[in-house]
């Protein structure tokens, strides 16, 4: 067997290996019509019931974080102590006094230095005797040290690639080890040898002095992977070349330094590859993204036929276009998939069809191939790429059967590059209300949501009139059941303020003619995706995520707080402004922004989908408001606020 063949025969049995999930598909619902206006995912309760720790007589000192239980690990540069004691007691740590709020609830920020630090908080009571000492021990982890100069070795476990690799001619590999200081560090792959050099000689180098072939095309890459000038650091880069036959290949690091020579096996193998394989899609809503573990792109249904090119460990190459290729992990795909066509098509003549979600774009392909969706609100419309599509489109109708359409302007199609099919659905309105993509046989679906069927509303409006008949929503109350979420000052769970909230926030709704279903009504566990697929599965106009924020190590809770949202989808930009203007001032919280990031709760684009942030459960003002009913309530109030703004808008 050739050294080619191996790698062809091993790329398939390395990929071979895969485990099944399932996921629910977006899917039109015909529940629009139940008899309810509030439904929940499931009541069923918790096993283990969170038991809330209370301050006590002999103990006036409740701490929340760190973790006393032994001693803390943290790795920033400081810390901050929250919990809470008496309303009338007063507290020290190290000497230093403490400031508590009226409720006696506390964030005192600290200090690390590398190493243990040790808290001594003191407790005073009323008349200012010391009731209670309490020592807290936190240990911030050292900087790893360099490898001594006088050694000589090889440090366990630095070795890059970390995870087997499947490469195609041209591609870079990145290779790197911790080593002595002050040797020779090479490695060998194959018949080729490929210096490396120290990232602190590299960071010193003059303009002009020779680099290793191929670090002088990635010097900033190198650079900003590695920013710390460590001497023990060796790097280089090698461009796999046409004649390298590499099958399951050890990259073989060599030390050298004072006449000894130590070599080094890497447990990561490299493979050329010579041919693409074929594979298809397994599950539904699929996780595709731009590079191993990093950000997403648009989902991908079930059996969706790819060319396959490369991996990395789990995660699988697939290539869409020339200069476009996507990452999918194995579980995700079934492989070997060669005996049909390859993953290309025509695309005749699009439709326009109608049900009761909106109106549907179809793209007749011969199979199914993989897309991107990209949605536009400048201007106001949604184009979809197919991969691997040559156009014979003659006609284009551009409105359902039924007569005129009431979401589409214009559809048009392009082919922006060889083997790239692009249509462009211009929309009607001022915004869009979800969308989602899937397939029928192999005809591709685009589904466009309608508008919610309410009547416009003015938001100050005194009518006794409810003013979102009409309106579907689905209230996500975040966390519940073994997922608490922060914890307060006085062991208040993040969970219990988000429900509180949304139950109100429900009953609101329901007040004005809302439909309301609820992920939950009780403290159960709800997986992130059992709530998105609720929602889908309810077909509802809006997604509304409510939770409660914290901060990290390194920060200051009495400093950084407020009230924010989150959205990830343009079309849901405003409504996550409009939610968080409204509850800031209802509340009287900072204003600190509706912003872009990626959550599970606003990743779906079958409707708008915002989380609204209300306060910071660890700064004390703030989860004294959270806690209080009436405050709650204003919540609530301040979230209904902003939704009849949003619809009063347009």
């Amino acid at each position: 067997m050739t050294s080619a063949t191996k790698a062809t025969v091993t790329f398939m049995a390395t990929l071979a290996t895969l485990s099944v999930s399932s996921c629910a598909n977006a899917q039109v619902s015909d529940n629009t019509n139940e008899s309810f206006s509030s439904t929940t995912i499931s009541t069923k309760p918790v096993v283990k019931k969170y038991q809330r720790p209370v301050l006590e007589a002999s103990k006036p000192l409740l701490l929340v974080y760190p973790n006393t239980s032994g001693t803390a690990t943290i790795a920033a540069s400081s810390s901050f102590l929250i919990g809470s004691t008496y309303p009338n007691y007063a507290l020290t740590v190290n000497e230093q006094k403490v400031v508590t709020n009226k409720q006696g609830f506390f964030a005192h920020v600290i200090p690390l230095d590398k190493g243990i630090n040790k808290f001594t908080i003191k407790v005073f009571a009323a008349d200012g005797s010391q009731a209670y000492t309490q020592v807290v021990e936190i240990l911030r982890e050292k900087a790893r040290a360099s490898l001594s100069p006088s050694g000589f070795e090889v440090a366990k476990n630095s070795f890059e690639p970390k995870e087997d690799r499947g490469l195609n001619v041209g591609e870079l590999i990145e290779f790197s080890v911790r080593a002595t200081p002050g040797s020779q560090v090479q490695v060998l792959l194959g018949k080729k040898q490929i210096a490396l050099a120290s990232i602190a000689s590299l960071k010193t180098r003059k303009a002009g002095t020779p680099i290793n072939r191929g670090i002088e095309a990635a010097y900033g890459q190198v650079f900003q992977r590695h920013p710390a000038a460590s001497p023990d650091l060796y790097v280089g880069l090698y461009r796999i070349e046409s004649g390298d036959q590499l099958y399951l290949e050890h990259p073989r690091f060599v030390l050298q330094k004072a006449g000894k020579s130590l070599t080094v096996a890497s447990p990561a193998t490299i493979t050329v590859l010579r041919q693409p394989q074929i594979a298809h899609t397994i599950h539904k809503d699929t996780i595709t993204r731009v590079a191993p573990d990093l950000a997403r792109l648009t989902p991908l249904p079930e059996g969706v036929r790819l060319i396959v090119d490369g991996y990395q460990g789990e995660n699988i190459r697939c290539r869409y276009a020339a200069n476009k290729h996507v990452w999918i992990k194995k579980e995700d795909l079934s492989l070997g998939d060669n005996s049909g066509p390859a993953p290309d098509s025509v695309a005749r003549t699009i439709q326009v069809k109608e049900d009761r979600y909106g109106e549907t774009v179809v793209i007749p392909l011969n199979q199914r191939l993989p897309f991107l969706i990209e949605q536009n609100l400048k201007t106001n419309h949604l184009n979809v790429k197919i991969y691997g599509v040559i156009a014979d489109t003659d006609w284009v109708y551009q409105a359902p059967e039924s007569g005129n359409s009431r979401l589409i302007e214009n559809v048009s199609w392009k082919q922006p590059e060889d083997g790239v099919y692009q249509v462009d659905v211009d929309l009607t309105g001022q915004r869009q209300w979800g969308y989602f993509a899937d397939f029928d046989d192999n005809n591709l679906n685009l589904h466009i949501k309608y508008p919610p069927p309410i009547k416009p509303i003015l938001a100050e409006s005194t009518t006794a009139q409810p003013r979102l008949q009409g309106l579907s929503v689905c209230v996500d109350p975040g966390h519940g059941g073994k997922e608490t979420g922060a914890i307060g000052p006085s062991a208040i769970r993040e969970a219990e303020m988000n429900l509180a909230i949304a139950l109100k926030f429900r009953d609101l709704l329901v007040a004005e003619g809302a439909t309301v279903f609820m992920t939950r009504e009780d403290d159960v566990d709800v997986s992130l995706n059992d709530r998105v697929d609720f929602a889908k599965a309810k077909n509802v106009d809006l997604l509304i995520s409510i939770h409660n924020n914290a901060l990290p190590d390194g920060r200051d809770p009495n400093k950084e707080h407020g009230t924010s949202s989150y959205w990830y989808h343009p079309q849901s930009q405003e409504l996550a402004a409009c939610l968080k203007n409204a509850e800031a001032s209802t509340l009287g919280f900072p204003d600190i922004g509706a912003r872009y990031q990626n959550l599970a709760l606003c990743r779906p684009t079958n409707m708008p989908a915002v989380l609204v942030e209300v306060g910071f459960v660890c700064n004390p003002d703030e989860y004294a408001k959270l806690i209080s009913p009436a405050s709650q309530q204003a919540a609530a109030q301040g979230m209904l606020k902003g939704l009849l703004n949003y619809f009063a808008k347009k």
